[in-house]
């Protein structure tokens, strides 16, 4: 049987520390969820010791051009507008890119 095409996106933001316990309850309880509906699987969550940069990888069935078709959904879903308005601006800045596995 043939392994599934998946696409990964590494996903990086910097962070106020003083939100990061807030941040990643709001990914957790509510992001993934939402974005797990758009057919997105988060691989792996990190945060690093102190609490500035949050890292996650992020995948999703299908070619870069599938991946880019869901996450453009997503990005202008009425899901993702509600769950963001009124919400402090958690990432400061952030580092989006298609990443392949070498291992």
């Amino acid at each position: 049987m043939a392994e599934e095409t998946r696409t990964t996106w590494m996903r990086r933001y910097t962070i106020d520390p003083e939100l990061a316990e807030e941040f990643l309850a709001f990914l957790r309880d509510e992001v993934i969820p939402a974005r797990e509906q758009f057919g997105f699987r988060v691989e792996q969550m990190w945060i690093d010791a102190d609490r500035t940069q949050l890292t996650w990888f992020v995948s999703r069935a299908g070619d870069s051009a599938a991946y880019a078709a869901a996450e453009q959904e997503w990005e202008q879903s009425e899901i993702r507008g509600i769950l963001f308005a009124d919400k402090p601006k958690y990432a400061l800045a952030k580092d989006l890119r298609e990443v392949l596995p070498l291992r």
